[in-house]
């Protein structure tokens, strides 16, 4: 046999001296009484042992470390949210009168009593396919276009969900669609909100967000509620 042993695991390489190739003396002490005489280790065997286990507890589980290796890494997922660009807020520079097309089409359904509502900047969630409503915070309103039966009705409650009411709409590109009006409470404010049919609109008009709108209402034949939305563009 050589003078040495290597031991390998996991890529480690460790020398250790051939015990068998050690020369241990041994030293004799006789027994009280004169009996037989026994062997006493020397300390190198002792030392050499301990030196054994100590080489033992440093290898590493194989098994441990392969498990460990074969684990799959998580991919770090990112926590901070996703901020929603914001709509630069512009004003813009006049209020217009309705033009005369639009007039004289109003006029041509029977329309009367017209008012302009409001006039807002087309914000993100107005055009959001998820949110599918344009909002119309009532304390923003230059006119309160429901009357007081209205607001009663938009006020219940059917099945836990509050009511509706079906209104005509017109846009300035010469369309016409029904779409219904309820009363949400958003944030601290009471706010009228368009639903049904708003996602098609806003296809059909290409409405942007960052664009200014009027909604002009008014009423026809025995005084049914109509809306009228002209685009302003932006500035």
């Amino acid at each position: 046999m050589g003078m040495s042993k290597r031991v390998e695991s996991l890529g480690m390489e460790i020398r250790v001296s051939d015990l068998s190739q050690i020369y241990i003396p041994k030293r004799r002490r006789g027994s009280l009484g004169g009996g037989r005489k026994e062997a006493e280790t020397e300390p190198c065997v002792l030392e050499a042992a301990s030196t054994l286990m100590h080489l033992a507890k440093s290898v590493p589980n194989v098994e441990k470390e392969k498990s460990r290796n074969t684990r799959k890494r998580k991919t770090p997922t990112s926590s901070a949210p996703t901020r929603r660009k914001m709509v630069k807020k512009t004003e813009y520079p006049s209020i217009p009168e309705m033009s005369d097309g639009m007039r004289e089409r109003i006029m041509e359904m029977g329309g009367r009593e017209i008012h302009l509502v409001i006039q807002k900047q087309v914000q993100h969630t107005d055009i959001s396919k998820n949110h599918g409503r344009l909002s119309l915070p009532i304390n923003k309103l230059r006119f309160d276009f429901t009357t007081e039966e209205e607001k009663k009705l938009l006020d219940e409650q059917e099945n836990k969900n509050k009511k509706g009411m079906n209104v005509v709409m017109i846009y300035d590109i010469g369309r016409e669609s029904i779409i219904c009006l309820k009363k949400w409470k958003i944030g601290s404010s009471d706010t009228y909100c368009l639903m049904t049919q708003w996602n098609k609109l806003v296809e059909e008009t290409a409405l942007r967000a960052g664009e200014h709108i009027q909604l002009w209402s008014f009423r026809k034949d025995e005084a049914q509620l109509c809306l009228a939305m002209v685009k302003l563009g932006s500035c």
